[in-house]
C-alpha cells in the first residue's frame, strides 16, 4: 500500500515544478524591467512569495514522509482510544468539515472494541486527508461520511450514490486500490498512505465511483 520511492520522487518533482516555474518567471520579468508600476511589481512579488511558501511546505511534508518511510515512530506515546472517540475527532477534522454524516442504527450501541494502540492524531488526519481527496473528485456533489462499527470500524466517504458500492468492501470485484500519488495533492496523500499502513488500515475505492473511499480500521476487543 505504501507508495514506492519512484512514486514519491515523481510526485515531489511534479509538485515542485509549478511553484519553481512561477518564482523564476516573475523574477525574470522583474529583472528584465517588464513591470512598469509599483502595483504590478507588488502583485508579482506576492505571487512569488506564495510560490516559495508552497516549496517550504513541500520541504516540511518531505521530512514527515521520510521519517515514516523509514518506519520511524511518530513523536509521542502510542495510545489506545475507543472507536467512538476516534469518530468524534474525525468529524471535527478540518478536511471533512461540512460533510454530512449518515448514521447507522448499529452506531447507537457501544463500540465492541478500541482502536489498536497508535498515534491517533496522525490517523485521524490521514483518514481526513484521503476523504477530502475523494470529496474533491465529487466537486459539487453532496458529501456523505458513513460509519459502521462491528469487529472492525468501517468508515465510508464519498457521495450518497457511492455508498452501496463501497459497502461491498475491498474484496469486491469492482473494488480497486486508492491512488495516493494523485497530482496536485502535494505529499499529503503520500504521508497519509504511510500513516494508514502503519496503523494497518485497509483502504479501497470503486471502479465506477472515483469520488469515494472506504477505510477498514482494526479494533482490539475489550
Amino acid at each position: 500500500m505504501q507508495p514506492n520511492l519512484a512514486q514519491v520522487l515523481n510526485t515531489l518533482a511534479h509538485e515542485i515544478r509549478t511553484p519553481l516555474a512561477v518564482s523564476q518567471g516573475y523574477l525574470k520579468l522583474y529583472l528584465d524591467g517588464r513591470f512598469t508600476n509599483v502595483e504590478d511589481t507588488r502583485k508579482a512579488f506576492e505571487q512569488t512569495r506564495q510560490a516559495l511558501g508552497t516549496l517550504a511546505t513541500l520541504c516540511v511534508d518531505m521530512g514527515k514522509v521520510s521519517a515514516l518511510s523509514e518506519s520511524a515512530s511518530p513523536h509521542g506515546v502510542p495510545e489506545r482510544i475507543t472507536a467512538a472517540d476516534f469518530l468524534t475527532s474525525l468529524r471535527a477534522a478540518d478536511d471533512v468539515a461540512g460533510a454530512s454524516w449518515q448514521e447507522d442504527a448499529g452506531d447507537q450501541v457501544a463500540a465492541p472494541g478500541d482502536i489498536a494502540p497508535g498515534h491517533h492524531r496522525d490517523l485521524v488526519q490521514a483518514v481526513a486527508i484521503v476523504a477530502k481527496a475523494a470529496f474533491d473528485e465529487a466537486r459539487d456533489q453532496p458529501h456523505v461520511v458513513k460509519r459502521e462499527v462491528g469487529k472492525e470500524l468501517i468508515v465510508l466517504a464519498g457521495t450518497a450514490a457511492s455508498m452501496p458500492a463501497l459497502q461491498s468492501g475491498p474484496e469486491a470485484v469492482d473494488a480497486r486500490a486508492v491512488d495516493f500519488v494523485k497530482g496536485g495533492k502535494g505529499l499529503k496523500l503520500i504521508w497519509a498512505a504511510f500513516v494508514l499502513d502503519l496503523h494497518r488500515v485497509h483502504t479501497w475505492t470503486h471502479s465506477e465511483h472515483r469520488a469515494s473511499v472506504g477505510f477498514r480500521i482494526p479494533l482490539v476487543q475489550a
